[in-house]
């Protein structure tokens, strides 16, 4: 099996409403973002998939969260900005994508840190 990622990172403020402690109040953070993917063989150029493929891919899902506040953006207008919420609405985004481009790769997960200590993650950790 064969595994490859990429990371990313932006920057964008949030509230959890209803939450007990400090997160409560809009703050920020720069996200880190990564997506690993699998396959059981190589493909064209003995590769997983292209980095640069891979990078542009992550860019496109996490591009309209840049410099945004997520309570303001679908789906994070209706559901509370987690970073669980969003590794899940990051992972279905790049899966989405893939399917149109026709990648025969599989996503893996994807994991978000809101800092250098904290992170959640969504996906098939078996992939």
């Amino acid at each position: 099996m064969y595994r490859i990622g990429v990371t990313r990172r932006f920057d964008a403020a949030h509230r959890l409403e209803g939450h007990p402690g400090p997160c409560s109040r809009l703050h920020g953070h720069t996200w880190a973002v990564e997506a690993v993917y699998s396959s059981q063989e190589v493909g064209s150029g003995a590769m997983v998939l292209d980095f640069g493929d891979a990078r542009r891919m992550l860019d496109e899902v996490i591009e309209k969260y840049d410099h945004r506040c997520l309570n303001e953006i679908p789906p994070f207008d209706t559901e509370r900005p987690t970073a669980e919420n969003v590794a899940r609405v990051v992972y279905t985004g790049l899966l989405a994508g893939l399917e149109r481009g026709g990648h025969p790769v599989n996503l893996v997960r994807v994991t978000v840190w809101e800092s250098a200590e904290t992170w959640a993650s969504y996906g098939d950790t078996a992939g």
